[in-house]
This record gives C-alpha cells, structure tokens and sequence, in this order.
C-alpha cells in the first residue's frame, strides 16, 4: 500500500525519472516491463540518492486531434530528414513508421530541436520507452543537422 496516495499522473512521471536516470530499466523482451536496474539496487541498498521534479498540474485536454501545423519555428529540412530517419529505423523494426514517432512527434521535434534528453522527453508522444530507444539516435540527428546547417 506505500504510494496509494500518489496519483497516476505522479507514479507516471516518477517512473519515467527513474527510467531516465537508470535506476529502471525497461526490458523491452519482456513487453515493456520494468526491472529494477544496478543503479537502482545500489539505491536500494542506501548507497546514493534519487532526487527528482514533482509531477505539475496536468493541462487539460482540448479534445483537438487534428496535427499540428508546421510553423515558422519548424525547420522544413529537419522534418524531411527526421522523417528519413523515422522510416530507415521502421524498415530495420519491420514496423510501420508511425509506430516509431507519429507526424505530430516529428514536427514538434523540428521545431523545439531538443538538444538533451531531459528537452527530448518534452516531445509529444514520448515516454519512457521512446526515450530511452530513441533519444540518442534522434539527438544525434537533429544535432548533426543543426551542425550542417
């Protein structure tokens, strides 16, 4: 019963704190379980310390599905080369590509270009699997392009 007071939504993003700092660890063999990492053994054990942000207060849901719009924020050559990306690792995964990242995840990409996993994992459509799956190839491409560029 420890933690029933927590909400959802908290329980939500301490996980994904824990997963980002691994002391979890997803085990994407075992569906997507999660698995108590060595860091996180050590954490048990005393040694160390977790700090971590409060969940916020969840904005409400405007129940607009339509996609974002690209904007004068977006950059048109990171998109196409996000999608590039997006569809080569789909073909690797045997996968459609929206089951990598959706339209939406990929303009807002273009437009935030995160540069850290902390700015990465405020990406629509990004939780803890993605993140820990897909941010460093990401990262790296929105890097490099913004290198070239």
């Amino acid at each position: 019963g420890a933690g029933k007071n927590l909400k959802r939504e908290n329980w939500q993003s301490l996980i994904r704190q824990l997963v980002s700092a691994e002391f979890l660890a997803i085990d994407i063999s075992a569906y997507g379980a999660l698995t108590i990492a060595p860091k996180g053994q050590a954490l048990q054990r005393g040694e160390g310390s977790f700090h971590y942000r409060a969940a916020g207060p969840r904005k409400a849901k405007t129940g607009d599905t339509k996609p974002l719009p690209l904007t004068q924020e977006t950059d048109d050559g990171l998109l196409h080369a996000l999608k590039q990306l997006r569809l080569r690792l789909a073909k690797e995964r045997r996968v459609m590509a929206y089951l990598i990242f959706s339209d939406r995840s990929l303009i807002d990409m273009a437009a935030r270009k995160p540069k850290t996993p902390e700015e990465f994992a405020q990406i629509i459509g990004v939780g803890a699997a993605k993140l820990k799956e897909f941010a460093p190839i990401f990262l790296k491409a929105i890097s490099s392009f913004n290198s070239g560029h």
